[in-house]
This record gives structure tokens, sequence and C-alpha cells, in this order.
């Protein structure tokens, strides 16, 4: 198993916060759902730039802390309702 695995694998048996940042911040994209709404998380191509879409809406930060602490679904933070966000897919 390589490092990646090892990441991915705490994403998603975890919900590791630590590991999605670790992930998008070197280049990875998570598409998930949270209560009907889609969910897609990736690094902007500007330098140092997070971006979320949510249902095709999207929102750009400074950073995937910042996306995290800021980015709001239905008026809830994201970090607010992680545990309960599905992930579908790490691309």
């Amino acid at each position: 198993m390589d490092l990646y695995e090892l990441i991915e694998n705490e994403l998603f048996d975890k919900k590791s916060i630590s590991a999605l940042i670790w992930l998008i911040a070197n280049g990875r994209e998570l598409e998930a759902k949270y209560e009907g709404h889609s969910i897609f998380i990736s690094s902007s191509n500007l330098k140092n730039k997070a971006s979320i879409l949510v249902d095709k809406k999207e929102y750009t930060f400074d950073s995937i802390e910042i996306l995290l602490q800021t980015a709001k679904i239905d008026e809830n933070r994201l970090i607010d309702v992680w545990n309960d966000v599905d992930f579908e897919y790490l691309y």
C-alpha cells in the first residue's frame, strides 16, 4: 500500500479532515453528497487556492482550511456537517 492509499483510507474510514487537507493540497479532488446536495472539492488553478462546487455553483477560498471553516451548505458550515457528508469518489 502506498502513501496516497493510506491517506485515502484515512479519509474514507475515519472522515479525517487532516487527510482531506493533505489530499486536496496534493492535487486530489473529492466528490460527495450532503442532504441531496452535490459537492465537489478541489484545489484551484490559482496558487494556494481551494474551491468547492455546491450544486454546480463554485466558491473559491484562499486555502482548504478556510474553505472547511467558511463554505456553507444550506446555511451550515461544511466543518459543522462534516460527519454527515457522504463521500463518493476521490480523483
